[in-house]
């Protein structure tokens, strides 16, 4: 008898959901999001897009659950954003953790490019490339170079 009470009480709670839930418009098997880490294939197995306060902030999660890539642009058009602090520009920011669990495993970008080569308003998707030079910061003298990088066709949200 109790059984049937939860599956009832399931079966109400369940059933009183919104039928427009989001979540088809968030997961998106065709997007992808790389870049090679010191030479190092990374992939990301958990993307998540926000265009807010006229930015973009793409984040990445790897397969070790706890390697953490995020770029935020400093606008929201299809251009190619720079961070050069020797010519005064800081179109974009981005870091890098390869473990969340840690304080000391956080690298910030100091140079390189973002490009937004595709930006869809109308369904909300977005792709680019990337590439960066990051350093840790606890330690600026260990470099870690993102190359390749590439984000395809990102569902975001608002």
């Amino acid at each position: 008898m109790r059984t049937s009470i939860i599956i009832f009480a399931s079966i109400i709670a369940f059933s009183s959901c919104k039928k427009d839930s989001k979540i088809n418009d968030i997961v998106n098997p065709t997007a992808s999001f790389t870049c090679k880490i010191n030479g190092t294939q990374w992939t990301a197995i958990t993307r998540v897009t926000r265009k807010e306060n006229n930015k973009f902030i793409i984040t990445g999660t790897g397969s070790l659950g706890s390697d953490v890539l995020n770029i935020t642009t400093f606008g929201i058009e299809k251009k190619t954003y720079t961070l050069s602090p020797v010519d005064g520009k800081t179109e974009f920011s981005a870091t890098f953790t390869n473990d969340t669990q840690t304080t000391d495993s956080l690298y910030q970008a100091l140079y390189g490019t973002v490009a937004i080569t595709a930006l869809d308003t109308v369904n909300k998707k977005i792709s680019g490339t990337f590439q960066f030079r990051t350093s840790k910061i606890i330690n600026p003298l260990i470099i870690k170079e993102i190359t390749n990088g590439s984000f395809n066709n990102l569902t975001y949200t608002e």
